[in-house]
This record gives structure tokens, sequence and C-alpha cells, in this order.
């Protein structure tokens, strides 16, 4: 659901009627979202002498999507253990590819963040998944398809085997990223979560590549981190998504913790973004020179 209409539909759940101004304080939305949002759902709301309130409709569409974006808490013991058995049949990360694994709680961390907020929901995909989230993801309760991109078949391999086995919306594409991807899935995903090659170079790809798939109203989170002593590679990043006209919604502080990556301290930030009018990629076609931090694409 479009982030604009839950939140108004949130803001009117109990049934009440408010006034313009009263939707537009308890939703956080501007009067000219407030107005589309109306405008585009007329079935899920009713206009009285008070102002607009949910109609049935409107009441049950919040139900169902309340219901989407919480996470399975029940049994999570159970969905926890299987995410160690799958993530236990990776080799050792592969450098060359700048692998580097997230903690288990840091993967669960991510799922529950992504199935609340509703992402899952209008098209979710991954770019790089070395870390198995899109497995988390589907762990926690998903239940609609989810798509992640890699080029380490490995990593593709134990996906696919685990999602066969439990029956998961979970599709896996091989692809590099240096290659423009495939016009089909083109502004179709409503957000593209990576964590990118820690080189700049691989960082502006992704997320231009990512730019690529997202429809206009889109999300991106982006994983990145840097130490102390060389905060300008943060800034470099920052820059990044600026330049790409990208909005930052939030930051979440140490939110990724690795097993390894001592240089930036063994943990990242978390970067929620949103497109805007005037997001655009920062690399297009195809792509030559460095991309991982040890690795050229000719190796």
């Amino acid at each position: 659901m479009y982030e604009g209409a839950f939140r108004i539909l949130r803001a009117l759940g109990d049934g009440r009627s408010l006034a313009q101004d009263e939707v537009i304080r308890a939703a956080g939305e501007s009067t000219s979202v407030v107005r589309e949002v109306i405008e585009r759902y007329p079935k899920w709301f009713e206009r009285d002498d008070d102002g607009v309130r949910c109609s049935e409709r409107g009441l049950a569409a919040l139900a169902r999507e309340l219901v989407a974006r919480t996470s399975s808490e029940e049994g999570e013991t159970s969905w926890r253990q299987a995410y160690e058995k799958l993530a236990a049949k990776r080799s050792d990360p592969k450098r060359a590819l700048d692998q580097i694994y997230v903690t288990t709680d840091t993967a669960l961390r991510r799922a529950k963040l992504l199935v609340e907020a509703g992402d899952h929901q209008r098209g979710l995909i991954f770019l790089g998944d070395d870390d198995l989230t899109s497995a988390a993801v589907q762990l926690a309760g998903a239940g609609r398809r989810v798509t992640a991109v890699d080029t380490d078949p490995d990593i593709l391999r134990i996906l696919g085997s685990a999602a066969e086995e439990h029956g998961w919306e979970l599709e896996t594409i091989e692809h590099d990223l240096r290659e423009p991807m495939p016009r089909s899935m083109q502004g179709r995903f409503g957000a593209v979560f990576t964590d990118p090659p820690y080189a700049l170079e691989g960082f502006r790809l992704f997320v231009s590549r990512a730019v690529d798939l997202l429809k206009p109203d889109g999300r991106l989170y982006v994983c990145f981190g840097h130490s102390r002593r060389a905060s300008e590679r943060g800034l470099q990043k920052q820059r990044v998504l600026s330049d790409a006209g990208f909005l930052v919604e939030a930051v979440f502080e140490g939110f990724n913790q690795y097993d390894g990556a001592e240089a930036i301290g063994s943990q990242s930030a978390l970067w929620r973004c949103r497109v805007t009018p005037e997001t655009e990629p920062l690399v297009t076609g195809e792509v030559e020179g460095p991309l991982y931090t040890s690795r050229s694409p000719n190796v």
C-alpha cells in the first residue's frame, strides 16, 4: 500500500470523523497528499458534517495492511534457527566480491524492519544478497514475492534451494551489475535493499542500478559505514545519494553488525531514502574499471 494512504487510514482507524487539519496532524502528511489519497481511494473514505472518516472498506484495507506489516513474533526462535541453518551453507566470504557477512541478529532486524514498513508489499528486490536477507524476510512472514540479484551463483543456489524447500515466492537472478538491468525489470519495484561494495565506484554503480529499478514513489535501503578517521569516505557516499536525487528519510546508526569489517568498526548505518522527481542514475550503460575494493572487472 502507498505509504501516504496507510498513514492516513491509520490516523482514521478508530472510526472517528476528523477535520482535514486534524487528519494532516495525525497522519503527518501534507494537505496535498491528504487530498490526493482521499480522491484516489474514494471507497475507503466517507464525509460527514465533522469531516472525513474511514468507510468499512477503508477499515478492512487498514486491517489487511496492518497484518501484512506485522512480522511473525510467534516462532521467532524457530525462524532464527532456520536462518542460521541456511547461513551455515555459505562458504567463507569471497573477499574478491567484498563479501563480509552480517550477524544473524542483523539479518533478522533487517527483515522485521522491511516487513513492518510494508516494503515487501509493493515489490522488494535485493541487489547483492550474500547476507541472505531475502530469506530472512520470507522467514519473518513476508508472504509476497521477493527478488534477489547476485553475481555469486553459490549464494543464488542456496536461496533457490531454500525457496523450493519452503515454498517461498523468492525469485533469484544471476546478474552482474556492470551490465544494465534488463528493461523488463526497470521501474517495477517499490523498494531496493543493498549493502553495496565498499569502494566508491561500486557504491555509485549499485545506487544507480537501484534508480533504474524503482517506481516513482519507491524507497532505497542502502548500508554503508566508515571509520572515525576517514569521515570523508562517508561524506562521499552521502554525496552520491544527494547527486542521484534521493531524499534521505531516516538513518539507523550502527544498524548492521558484521562478522569482520574491522576497518569500519564491524558495523554500518542503514540509510532509508525516497525517490524524488530529481532522482536519476549517475551511471548508465556498461561499466568498465574497478568495482570492488580488491577486484577489477576483468578478474
